[in-house]
């Protein structure tokens, strides 16, 4: 991090003639320069690399705004394919933001990350605006507008942390033809987040004035979590989570029932450096065919960010039922997934993260693992299988 004083003129430019006295800026960079190996194992098995970076930087100024400006880029460094399918290349401003930032009230602007409002169902950066409300009595309040994302396969994953690698695996920037694929028209969210104790209740309104399919239309999506965190035995933690929505909208392109819904029980414990527990989830959808249409999710699977990269899920499609295991673990050096799901979204994942490197803010990490992903219902984009091996160096 690097600080620098702003004369007072351009501290009146910005902030008006009130605002007399020199700002202490804050630089702080941020960045990453990744490659990544997808190997298929199957007939006719997929295989290619991929090269992503990505550097911008923060400047936090002393009167709790910030601002940011950042690029991100991905290239197909080889491909069995002749149009580099799956892995494109592509690139795009990925952060141009104004933030505001206090105990009582958050604020974002432009191209930003959005993993602030904590909400299930959208995360990492995307252009439009979010807003974040404290209130003393336990009481949030948030609410967004999203005209575009960036999508790079990014998922948030609350306890368990964010997906391996699944950052490297693809790249859709925010422009007009990658709107079309992943978001349609214009998305309006809101909700509330409620905490006493353990508990936590969190009811959300998400609306799409049109989703990108063949007959479009809107999609309108009215759901719930509800969740109760507790130690025992002195050092273990139990976190139990139940989630539901449902879902009104044409996500299958065809006529016929546009109503959806979705029942996710999700239980987890954590002793030290070892998680581990079990879940359950079923998509309700009267003809078969659709999906609980998601641009992410804080589910614990593999098989969206390495198999089938895009919206929506594969493991979300209409008629599903799933249970699933998992385990792993999380030190200073080292981070380990593993998963096994059973019906009619399978998945056998293991997934592994060392930091071989770090001096400061800089570091580097490589890993590598196994995805094994299929749903009778869904296609995955890429294929079913994946040998991944992969290399990242952030600040």
């Amino acid at each position: 991090m690097r600080k620098f004083i702003l004369g007072s003129m351009l501290s009146c430019a910005f902030f008006g003639a009130n605002h007399l006295n020199a700002l202490e800026v804050t630089v702080d960079p941020f960045g990453y320069l990744g490659v990544l190996y997808n190997q298929g194992i199957e007939s006719s098995p997929h295989s290619y690399i991929g090269l992503s970076a990505r550097a911008g930087a923060n400047f936090m100024l002393d009167n709790n705004w910030s601002l940011g400006l950042g690029a991100i880029g991905a290239w197909s460094v080889f491909s069995h394919k002749d149009d580099n399918a799956p892995y494109k290349s592509s690139g795009d401003i990925s952060d141009a933001y104004v933030k505001y930032n206090t105990q009582r009230l958050k604020f974002a602007l432009g191209r930003y990350n959005t993993d602030f409002l904590e909400f299930d169902w959208i995360a990492g950066n995307i252009q439009g605006v979010s807003v974040k409300v404290f209130d003393y009595h336990k009481w949030n309040y948030w609410g967004m507008y999203m005209d575009s994302m960036l999508y790079n396969g990014y998922q948030y994953s609350g306890d368990q942390g964010n997906r391996i690698a699944t950052d490297m695996n693809a790249l859709a920037a925010y422009n007009p033809t990658a709107k079309k694929s992943y978001v349609g028209g214009e998305v309006i969210a809101g909700g509330v987040d409620y905490t006493y104790k353990g508990f936590r209740v969190s009811p959300f309104v998400l609306i799409d004035t049109q989703l990108p399919t063949l007959t479009k239309g809107v999609l309108v999506q009215v759901g719930a979590k509800a969740g109760y965190a507790t130690n025992f035995a002195n050092t273990f933690k139990s976190t139990t989570l139940l989630r539901g929505m449902f879902q009104y909208g044409d996500t299958d392109g065809l006529a016929g029932d546009d109503l959806a819904g979705l029942i996710w029980i999700d239980q987890a414990f954590k002793h030290k450096i070892f998680n581990f527990g079990a879940g359950f989830y079923a998509i309700l959808g009267a003809d078969g065919k659709g999906s609980l249409w998601t641009f992410s999710d804080r589910t614990r699977f593999y098989g969206r960010g390495i198999n089938s990269p895009g919206v929506p899920a594969t493991y979300f499609a209409n008629s599903t039922i799933t249970g699933y295991l998992f385990g792993g673990l999380e030190t200073n050096r080292v981070k380990v997934d593993a998963m096994v799901a059973f019906g009619i979204y399978q998945e056998y994942s293991l997934m592994a993260d060392y930091k071989v490197w770090q001096y400061r803010n800089m570091k580097f990490n490589a890993g590598g693992g196994y995805v094994y992903s299929y749903s009778s219902k869904a296609m995955n984009s890429i294929g079913s299988s994946s040998l991944l091996f992969f290399g990242k160096f952030s600040y």
